[in-house]
């Protein structure tokens, strides 16, 4: 029988799923409006086709509520795997900026590497190390952990 894991391990999603549903997340605003395909085949510079192979991949994860033609919208469990990333995201590029002295305009890049890490005791000792910052370098809301503050 397999042991259950730890109550700090997060479920684990693909880099790709991740950064498609942030995608969603960003170009929605956070809100529940549908984002077409063109759309989020444009913020990921990649093909429509294979956006439509991913969105369907998500929709099946219940990550998303997708119909052909009809754009895609985050689910609950979708919007929480996004803000979560966006989270670890904004953490990050806060540390690398402040405690390694990065550039803002360097953070970003290397904030896109570590915000796939999934471990949420990290996060959360992350956040309590930098003092809970409301914001990032760039001024964007850092989420909580609840997701408010978004």
């Amino acid at each position: 029988h397999k042991e259950k894991p730890p109550a700090y391990f997060c479920l684990m999603y693909s880099l790709a799923e991740e950064n498609y549903l942030k995608a969603v997340f960003k170009l929605s605003k956070g809100q529940t409006g549908q984002v077409s395909t063109n759309e989020l085949a444009a913020e990921l510079s990649t093909r429509a086709a294979s956006v439509t192979d991913m969105l369907k991949k998500l929709a099946a994860k219940k990550l998303i509520s997708y119909q052909r033609y009809q754009g895609v919208a985050l689910t609950p469990k979708g919007k929480k795997v996004a803000v979560a990333t966006v989270r670890k995201h904004r953490l990050w590029e806060f540390f690398l900026h402040e405690k390694l002295h990065f550039g803002w305009d360097e953070v970003h890049e290397v904030a896109e590497q570590l915000e796939h890490i999934n471990s949420e005791l990290l996060t959360d000792r992350l956040e309590e190390f930098l003092g809970f910052p409301p914001h990032d370098p760039h001024g964007e809301p850092i989420p909580r952990k609840d997701g408010s503050g978004i």
